[in-house]
């Protein structure tokens, strides 16, 4: 070969797979609309149903109507420490319908070595009666409904009519003003407490 000559390449054999483009082993399938209306619903229902129900339970049981009458008195209370989230527990004892006095426990902080009226409710816990137990209940309660009814408007929003919609708007509005309203009333109440 000369100075100036160029060397010659032998052409490359092909591969069976050169050439082709890489894709997925089987085709995708096609996402359903309803999947995502689906997994919002449940979240909807868990993030609103339990609140309401579990929050008006609770509720009925500070207002008096449900469970039976008891005295709890206080004899320590400390700082429990559960996950990211610590909160006050008092024991002390209990005497529920002129029976023996039993040892319990409530999650709340009440003054020490002074009786106070609380409800022992058929699911199981103490609760205590008062206004700070009503106006916090009431704002658990009223913050299910919001979200329930948040809910049900986003799934009937393009079903409904304009004037409708925004009666439907309205309605939602309510109970969520009605739960800021309550939490700020237990913010007070705990606060002067």
């Amino acid at each position: 070969m000369g100075k100036g000559a160029k060397k010659r390449r032998r052409p490359r054999k092909k591969t069976p797979h050169q050439g082709v483009v890489p894709g997925p082993a089987r085709p995708a399938r096609p996402r359903s609309p309803r999947t995502g209306t689906l997994s919002a619903g449940f979240f909807v229902l868990v993030l609103g149903l339990l609140p309401f129900l579990g929050g008006g339970c609770m509720l009925a049981g500070a207002l008096g109507l449900v469970g039976q009458r008891a005295v709890f008195t206080a004899t320590s209370c400390a700082v429990v420490r559960t996950g990211k989230s610590p909160y006050v527990a008092c024991g002390g004892n209990l005497v529920v319908a002129r029976r023996p006095l039993r040892y319990a426990s409530v999650d709340t902080r009440l003054p020490l070595g002074r009786p106070a009226a609380v409800r022992v409710l058929p699911v199981g816990p103490l609760e205590s009666v008062g206004p700070a137990a009503v106006s916090g209940w009431s704002t658990v309660a009223l913050g299910g409904l919001t979200v329930l009814t948040g809910g049900a408007l986003a799934v009937f929003r393009g079903r409904l009519r304009s004037p409708v919609r925004d009666t439907v708007f309205r309605v939602v509005s309510v109970p969520g003003g009605l739960t800021l309203g309550g939490l700020f009333v237990y913010v007070v109440v705990r606060v002067a407490a």
